[in-house]
């Protein structure tokens, strides 16, 4: 992989970077995307410093949902009767988008309540492959139009039993969600299977 580094004085240096595996383009375009959004302008030292600081929070991040979705778990395999677990609503309150209409917030609770538009959204999540995305009225479900749901299903030697998801305001980071929920669900496949 050829990096080309560009600095803020106009020094231009080529490095040749060998790699475990081999990147598809789209991916590379993501990466160099990612550090021109997030380094433009910053000394290696702050680049290193940031990096470090988003791996670290990602971790939190993942420990934080590998937690609530063993937990879910655990309370299926408890509760039979029950196909799906919803936790973590109560992290909505804290989302200022979202707090602050009382009324969407309400009907965003009812539909948690009622379980059976996710239901649906979590089955046509889990019939896809890898993380899907729901932004606002894409979900086709009205309490969600200014939510997004981030998803992905995990499977048991195999066959998928089940999705991981996120709910949040439309306007959530994106670029730390997707990886955490991706990453979660092979994770639980991992955990959950056979070895």
């Amino acid at each position: 992989m050829l990096l080309i580094i560009v600095t803020a004085d106009g020094d231009v240096q080529n490095r040749i970077l060998f790699t475990q595996r081999n990147y598809g383009p789209s991916e590379l375009i993501e990466a160099a995307n990612y550090l021109n959004q997030n380094c433009l302008g910053l000394d290696f030292d702050q680049v290193r410093a940031r990096v470090v600081e988003e791996l670290r929070q990602l971790r939190m991040d993942m420990s934080e949902l590998m937690a609530a979705a063993l937990e879910a778990g655990n309370q299926a395999v408890a509760d039979t009767s029950t196909q799906y677990v919803i936790s973590g609503e109560r992290n909505l309150l804290g989302i200022e988008d979202l707090s602050s209409n009382m009324t969407r917030l309400r009907r965003l609770f009812d539909l948690f309540e009622q379980r059976t538009g996710l239901a649906q959204l979590l089955e046509l999540s889990s019939r896809a492959e890898g993380v899907q995305v729901f932004i606002g009225g894409e979900s086709g479900i009205a309490p969600l139009d200014e939510c997004s749901v981030v998803a992905a299903p995990y499977e048991v030697d195999g066959q998928i039993v089940g999705t991981i998801g996120v709910i949040g305001p439309t306007r959530m980071a994106y670029e730390r969600v997707i990886p955490i929920v991706d990453i979660t669900a092979k994770l639980l496949t991992s955990a959950l299977s056979a070895p």
